[in-house]
C-alpha cells in the first residue's frame, strides 16, 4: 500500500527533529508537510537537517499555502492542501508534535472495501494522557482521534467545503462526520502514539464542547460523562453554550 503522510506545520521547528523522524518509521512513499507562505527559514532548515541525514529528501515535499479568507479555521484548509497534494489514495494525516509509533503500519490494511478511515489512539503523558490510557484499557470501545488515515477519493466524493469553512477548530471531526455518512471507519487502540505538546488551555476544552454539538450533536450524557472522566470542564462550557443558543449545526 502506497501512503502519503501529510503534516500541517506553524512555526514549531523546535518539535521537528523529536517527531518528524518518526514519520518515515511508518514507511510513507511521501510526506507532505505544509507551510504557511512564505514558509518560516527556521521550519524549513530544520525539515532540512532532518531529510539530508535519514536520506529521505526525495520523498519529502514541502508546500507552501497561501490563506484563504473563505475559512474560519486556518488549519482545516492548509491540511487539505495537503490532502489534495497528495499523489496517494490512501493518506495518513497527522501532527507535529506527535511521535508516530511504527506499529501503526501494521494495521494500514484495514483501509479496504467500505471502510474508508481507521483512526489511531494517541496519549499524553498529562493528567487527560493518563486517564484516557486507562480507560482504553479499562473499557475497549470505538473512538476517533486526530490521528488518522482516509482513503482521498472518499474523502473528496463526501466532504461539505460549505459547512467546512464556517467552523472555528473540530475540521478531524468534520471530514471523520462526512465520511462516515456513506462508509465504515475503524479504529485501532493498540499502538502507542505520544502527543509531546500536550498542554489543553481552556479555549482548546471551550471550542472542543462547543464542536461537539455543532459537528456532532453528541447527545449532552456523553458530553457530562467525558467532561468529568477527562476533568474538562470548559468543554461541558461550550457545549452547553453552543447548544442553549442554538447555533446552526453544520
Amino acid at each position: 500500500m502506497r501512503v502519503s503522510v501529510v503534516c500541517p506545520i506553524k512555526d514549531e521547528s523546535h518539535l521537528i527533529p523529536l517527531t518528524l523522524p518518526s514519520f518515515y518509521s511508518v514507511d510513507p512513499d511521501e510526506v507532505i508537510l505544509c507551510l504557511d507562505k512564505p514558509a518560516p527559514q527556521k521550519v524549513v532548515k530544520a525539515i532540512n537537517v532532518v531529510t539530508r541525514v535519514l536520506g529521505v529528501t526525495d520523498i519529502t515535499r514541502i508546500i507552501e499555502v497561501e490563506r484563504n479568507p473563505e475559512y474560519r479555521f486556518h488549519q482545516a484548509w492548509v491540511r487539505r492542501q495537503g490532502f489534495r497534494a497528495a499523489r496517494n489514495d490512501t493518506i495518513l494525516t497527522t501532527d507535529i508534535d506527535i511521535v508516530l509509533d511504527p506499529k501503526m503500519k501494521e494495521y494500514f490494511h484495514l483501509l479496504k472495501g467500505d471502510v474508508k478511515l481507521v483512526s489511531f489512539a494517541k496519549f499524553s503523558l498529562t493528567w487527560h494522557g493518563m486517564i484516557a490510557y486507562l480507560v482504553q484499557k479499562i473499557y475497549r470501545h470505538k473512538s476517533f482521534t486526530g490521528l488518522y488515515m482516509f482513503s482521498k477519493k472518499a474523502w473528496l466524493e463526501t466532504e461539505d467545503e460549505d459547512s467546512l469553512e464556517r467552523i472555528p477548530r473540530g475540521e478531524d471531526t468534520h471530514l471523520h462526520s462526512y465520511l462516515t455518512k456513506k462508509y465504515r471507519d475503524v479504529f485501532v487502540s493498540d499502538v502507542k502514539n505520544i502527543v509531546v505538546r500536550p498542554k489543553e488551555s481552556r479555549k482548546y476544552q471551550y471550542l472542543m464542547g462547543w464542536n461537539r454539538w455543532v459537528i456532532r450533536k453528541t447527545p449532552l450524557w456523553r458530553v457530562l460523562t467525558s467532561s468529568f472522566l477527562y476533568f474538562r470542564p470548559f468543554m461541558l462550557v461550550g457545549y452547553l453554550r453552543a447548544r442553549l443558543s442554538h447555533v446552526e449545526t453544520v
